[in-house]
């Protein structure tokens, strides 16, 4: 059965990075860019919310936080891209391991609103106190072209080479998310999620198991938050704001956050009807509000949990009646 499983995860990978690879030649190359990196990022929200049964309110902290420490390497100490996305990363972790010590212990309501209350304040420091390093309410600017020599020369200013790029980042972000979460370490995260209480009964440590979890959806969240610099070559103070938390939560509730590749769907639909709707109309968010509650009506466990549900319940009736 592990087997089979393992079978039909890496078919379900497989599909997807196919899928992403010629997206950019269906869609254009900017939103294509786009979508992929908030693939990255709500699935690695997921691993919080879809696989551990946390929610986090505050996630744009490691989002936010991961685009400035990129942008900060890139201008102040002329990194590599490499170093950079480093930087995002590891900062996205460390802040994951801080409010984790502190709050990890919370449940419900508390945590979310622990890591909304961090997620602000990161936000106003960026506003205010540290304007001098990142631009106040201007942003990160000023970031140099981009350019990468090692393993091979790119030129990252050209809009097919930056995808593509992003592409291999994000291919290899979520095979080894794939392999996290298909560890024994991944089904305790969702054991927990099913039933905490008997999951420690039977010995385990389910908070240092949550602590875990909430530090790789921060890396991998931060790490998106970098891709976002790389991409747009600058840090828009936005991507601390409390709004980018709730479009990761819409994103992967529309998506179904029961299934590994949901979230991504999510937030392909997502992006896809914004960029749709924002060309007829300026007030797109009521047309997208609409639309996500509809879809949310017709797909209770999200796109890919109800199909899922659909398809299965109507395989598993065709093999009873054969």
């Amino acid at each position: 059965m592990d087997f089979l499983n393992r079978h039909k995860g890496l078919k379900v990978i497989g599909g997807a990075l196919v899928a992403m690879a010629v997206l950019p030649h269906v869609i254009s190359v900017p939103l294509a860019t786009e979508i992929i990196i908030y693939v990255l990022f709500a699935m690695g929200f997921n691993i919080l919310l879809g696989h551990t049964g946390l929610i986090s309110f505050g996630h744009a902290a490691y989002f936010g936080l991961g685009s400035y420490f990129a942008g900060f390497a890139l201008r102040y100490f002329d990194a590599s891209v490499w170093m950079s996305l480093l930087w995002a990363a590891a900062i996205g972790g460390l802040v994951a391991a801080a409010i984790g010590a502190l709050a990890i212990r919370k449940k419900g309501v508390y945590f979310a609103m622990i890591s909304l209350a961090f997620g602000q304040m990161f936000y106003f420091m960026a506003l205010s106190p540290l304007k001098k390093w990142t631009g106040g309410e201007d942003g990160l600017k000023f970031i140099p072209k981009l350019k990468m020599n090692y393993p091979f020369y790119l030129d990252l200013s050209d809009h097919i080479s930056i995808y593509y790029f992003v592409f291999f980042v994000v291919a290899l972000s979520l095979i080894a998310m794939w392999r996290i979460l298909d560890s024994p370490f991944g089904r305790q995260l969702r054991a927990i999620r099913e039933n905490e209480d008997r999951i420690q009964a039977c010995g385990y440590n389910v908070t240092m198991a949550k602590f875990y979890s909430l530090v790789f959806s921060g890396i991998f969240s931060a790490l998106a938050g970098g891709l976002m610099t790389v991409n747009l070559g600058y840090v828009p103070v936005t991507s601390l704001y409390w709004t980018m938390s709730g479009t990761v939560v819409m994103m992967t509730i529309l998506g179904g956050m029961h299934s590994f590749i949901g979230p991504a769907v999510g937030a392909a639909v997502f992006l896809f009807l914004q960029d749709s709707v924002m060309k007829i109309i300026d007030r797109w968010e009521i047309f997208v509000g609409v639309m996500f509650m509809v879809l949310i009506l017709l797909f209770r466990e999200g796109i890919v949990g109800t199909l899922q549900q659909r398809f299965g319940a109507r395989t598993s009736q065709e093999a009873a009646e054969g």
